[in-house]
């Protein structure tokens, strides 16, 4: 009886180590058991692929190099860059199109000539087989049109140009005709002096004012709009227009170039006034001057 007491006991002692060896190993493996998949993957070690190497640079002979752009050609030449944007005209393109070659000038064969470019390429014999020397005229390919200087010998064959203007200069003889085309457009090519350098002006006027009446090539072809002042004609015409401004008729209010048309034309009264009397006076005085003796004086000389 006694043995059997002991083995039931063993028996239980032995069951309880059981449960306390299985508790005790389950606590050890649940903590990681209940670990989600990300956290397990999180602690895995990711090895980085070796570093790739540098690619080789390729050798400058190796690769398609474009030409030059105007903006690079500008950070050495910044001064002929200036040129052509303020007063290059139609010669604001890419360098490279008219300086194929550059860089290559060699001392020692001396060859800018061959380098530099040939006006004709683009513009050819443009003003005829006489003018092919275009350096000698248009100083500056910079600036082609703006810094031609007027030298005598340019000054020489401003006609051939010209052919216009020296034709008008010529047919209609004035002083103007003696005077050589450098005397007035002395500075430089294109240059047009105001015409108070060398005259006296009839009034207060502008050059504007003053090439209404006489145009510069030939001064005494006078001719004036309609709308001209009557102070501009008695620049010249002084003492009529003191007349007319203190007579007391009503030419007084009408422009001069109302009946001067053209100058020096003298009006007929008959053009404004028709017949403004009976067939028995006009008889009598067939002439209106015969009574109205100053057209810029009116009223008739029987009233004075």
């Amino acid at each position: 009886m006694e043995s059997k007491k002991k083995a039931v006991i063993l028996l239980a002692i032995s069951v309880l180590l059981l449960f306390v060896i299985l508790a005790c190993a389950s606590q050890q493996v649940a903590p990681e058991a209940q670990q989600p998949a990300s956290a397990t993957a999180q602690k895995e070690v990711v090895t980085p692929p070796p570093p790739s190497e540098p690619p080789t640079p390729k050798s400058p002979y190796e690769v398609d190099i474009k030409p030059l752009t105007p903006d690079e050609c500008a950070r050495c030449h910044y001064a002929v860059y200036n040129q052509i944007k303020e007063e290059g005209g139609k010669h604001k393109i890419d360098c490279v199109q008219c300086h194929t070659k550059y860089h290559a000038y060699n001392p020692a064969k001396q060859n800018w000539a061959e380098i530099m470019p040939k006006c004709q390429t683009c513009h050819g014999n443009i003003h005829g087989e006489k003018f092919i020397a275009c350096g000698s005229c248009h100083s500056n390919p910079h600036a082609p049109k703006t810094q031609m200087a007027m030298t005598a010998e340019f000054a020489k064959v401003c006609g051939d140009c010209h052919a216009k203007v020296a034709q008008e200069i010529q047919s209609k003889p004035s002083k103007h005709t003696k005077v050589q085309c450098a005397q007035c457009h002395h500075q430089k090519h294109g240059y047009i002096p105001a015409c108070a350098q060398c005259h006296k002006p009839h009034a207060p006027v502008t050059d504007k004012e003053c090439l209404a009446c006489h145009p510069v090539h030939s001064p005494i072809n006078i001719g004036y709009p309609a709308t001209t002042a009557n102070s501009i004609c008695g620049g010249c015409h002084g003492q009529i227009q003191q007349k007319l401004e203190a007579s007391s008729g009503k030419h007084r209010m009408v422009p001069c170039a109302q009946c001067h048309t053209k100058h020096k034309y003298l009006p007929k009264c008959e053009e404004c006034h028709g017949k403004p009397h009976g067939e028995g006076l006009l008889k009598k005085f067939p002439q209106c001057s015969q009574c109205h003796a100053d057209v810029h004086d009116l009223p008739a000389l029987s009233n004075k």
